[in-house]
């Protein structure tokens, strides 16, 4: 029985590393089209890794990862025997490991650039464009925030005009 397996390791490993190399393939292009995010699919809600609270050496990529280089780790490395074996397992490991890295350092590139309210308190800013009294919109504020400016839209009781500098 053992041997009859052997005999067939050879298209065992094609078999695996053609499969697990398609599915690679399709997650890339559907990464790089926009579909490798948060999607519905009837009402399980499914979810990419967005951050690097979520990163797990077990997600999809690096499972299918594993997959793809375990077969072509037997298949460049004879096929056969226990030896072969052990060589598709360290490749699989090694690339679902590259995965997870790249990934991790992928997400730590991220920043988020949003202003909430409460950055923006207590900070001085110019009157850009004069703020119209009875709490009327159109009026435009810049405020110097640490690391960048922002024009915020101001309302006020009173007319206050361009080049005021306001809290």
């Amino acid at each position: 029985m053992l041997s009859n397996i052997q005999n067939y390791m050879p298209q065992i490993y094609w078999f695996i590393a053609i499969f697990g190399s398609s599915i690679l393939v399709l997650q890339f292009i559907l990464t790089m089209v926009g579909l490798g995010g948060e999607h519905e699919i009837g009402d399980v809600e499914v979810h990419d890794i967005t951050d690097i609270n979520g990163l797990s050496f077990f997600s999809l990529k690096s499972i299918t990862g594993f997959i793809a280089f375990f077969g072509w780790g037997g298949v460049l490395f004879g096929g056969n025997g226990i030896t072969s074996f052990i060589i598709s397992i360290a490749s699989g490991l090694v690339m679902a490991i590259l995965i997870t890295l790249v990934t991790f350092l992928m997400l730590k590139m991220q920043q988020n650039g949003n202003i909430e309210n409460k950055d923006i308190l207590g900070k001085t800013g110019t009157v850009y464009l004069t703020i119209p009294g009875n709490r009327n919109p159109g009026g435009l504020v810049t405020v110097n925030l640490d690391k960048c400016t922002r024009q915020i839209s101001a309302r006020s009781d009173v007319e206050i005009t361009t080049g005021t500098d306001v809290k």
